[in-house]
């Protein structure tokens, strides 16, 4: 899929902590934070209700190819908040160039904003950005053109960070991106033990995405070889303990983590995993970390219980693996089973929410909220969808779709989306499918 736009990132791995500081807007000097600054389009009247664009079957090619003849052109991108039009950024003659797309272009979704600034002015200010401050202190840099800054990502915000890096930036087109300080991890080295729990090997080996019990010597052997665990089989009391295997996962840009305790609430047994220089990106690579701990059988439920590596199921697509324990191993000495299942074995559709963008063509996952009927479905790649045909009624349902929403007055539904003049998203569920095409007004309230 291609989403149009410009974006280049640094990313340099660090941390802080300190005072929380609130966004500063209202303070002259201050830098803004990014979710602030506003974005960048053309006067109101210059936009139509079509051509609706949902994918990337706006003229890009054609129109860039025109637009970079012509002097003080600066960049292009995408306006999901205009039916996916297209904006040209100029520095010089922007009513001009207006002009002349109403002409060339006259059938296509197209506009002219005035800039102040140029990419090569931008792109030189981001890369000296880094070289200005301690090392590890700016994290990301990148260019947001709908906004015309620099993006300055600091890790924590804290009033520290944001001081130091007001002092040095401050009257300058950027602004900063960071953290809530609260979720950066507290510093400090790999516990050794917890509550009912001991640490008995930490290292960077075995397999991501694995679980594994066990409550005597040979599963204990054979878990530390599968683990792929290099130090000497530990002592272990196998009458008052049992051993688990957390297979987590690391990305190779942010490898340092840190297991903080195991959980065992609701049925559930995981680890409490961070990740100890809380960076503002990962790489995407699966990297194996394995955590074995021995853990008091008296910890655990009598019943039964199920280890994963979060208190949550997988995501679609993630091949994950969780350990169900059906027997009682608080008897002292007990031998039990872990059945290991890999979850999900069936990657799925993947999903999108009321607001997010997918690909035309693929089927998607989407939750539409029928308290107040479907003739609204909600906003998919930047446009509000109605459905085609309505019983008139305010509250209209299809009769297939009502045994299929939830106590939450959810429904999931199936969508694809299909380009052209206009697009058309439908939406299936029980085997009924209902059209949607873009919205000409804006969708009523819901109580």
């Amino acid at each position: 899929m291609r989403i149009f736009g410009i974006t280049l990132v640094l990313v340099v791995s660090a941390c802080g902590g300190g005072e929380v500081i609130d966004s500063p807007a209202g303070d002259s000097d201050a830098i803004p934070l990014c979710e602030d600054v506003s974005t960048i389009s053309a006067p109101d009247d210059r936009y139509a209700d079509r051509p609706v664009y949902v994918g990337n079957e706006m003229p890009i090619d054609e129109v860039q190819t025109w637009a970079e003849t012509q002097p003080g052109f600066e960049t292009l991108w995408i306006d999901r908040d205009h039916n996916g039009w297209i904006t040209l950024a100029f520095s010089e003659n922007a009513d001009q160039r207006q002009a002349d797309v109403e002409e060339l272009f006259a059938d296509a979704g197209v506009v002219v904003v005035q800039v102040d600034w140029a990419m090569d002015d931008l792109s030189a200010l981001q890369s000296s950005i880094p070289g200005r401050f301690e090392p590890g202190f700016v994290q990301t840099t990148g260019i947001s053109v709908t906004q015309g800054v620099v993006t300055v990502g600091i890790g924590p915000f804290t009033a520290e960070r944001i001081a130091t890096a007001t002092a040095e930036l401050a009257g300058e087109p950027v602004c900063l991106e960071g953290i809530d300080p609260e979720l950066v991890p507290e510093p400090g080295p790999q516990p050794e033990a917890g509550d009912d729990w001991r640490l008995l090997a930490d290292e960077k080996t075995g397999q991501a995405y694995r679980t594994m019990i066990a409550t005597n010597l040979a599963d204990l052997e054979e878990l530390w070889r599968e683990a792929g665990i290099t130090s000497p089989l530990p002592d272990v009391d196998l009458e008052d303990e049992i051993v688990i295997w957390f297979g987590a996962v690391y990305g190779s840009s942010c490898p340092n983590l840190r297991m903080d305790d195991v959980v065992i609430e609701d049925g559930l047994v995981y680890p409490e995993i961070v990740n100890v220089d809380a960076p503002m990106a990962c790489t995407g690579d699966a990297n194996p970390h394995a955590y074995v701990v021995a853990v008091e059988r008296s910890a655990f439920p009598s019943e039964g219980f199920v280890v994963r590596l979060q208190a949550e199921e997988p995501p679609p697509g993630v091949v994950d693996q969780e350990t169900t324990v059906l027997g009682d191993v608080t008897i002292p000495g007990s031998y039990v089973v872990g059945i290991r299942e890999e979850l999900p074995t069936d990657p799925g559709l993947p999903s999108v929410e009321d607001g997010g963008v997918i690909e035309p063509g693929y089927p998607w996952m989407y939750q539409l909220y029928a308290h107040c009927g479907v003739e609204w479905l909600g906003e998919v790649n930047g446009v509000q969808w109605r459905a085609e045909r309505v019983d008139g009624s305010i509250d209209f349902v299809p009769e297939e779709w009502r045994a299929e929403i939830d106590g939450e007055q959810y429904l999931t539904v199936e969508i694809l989306l299909t380009e052209g003049d206009p697009p058309v998203l439908e939406a299936t569920a029980a085997g009924h499918t209902v059209r949607y095409l873009p919205a000409t007004e804006d969708p009523p309230g819901c109580d």
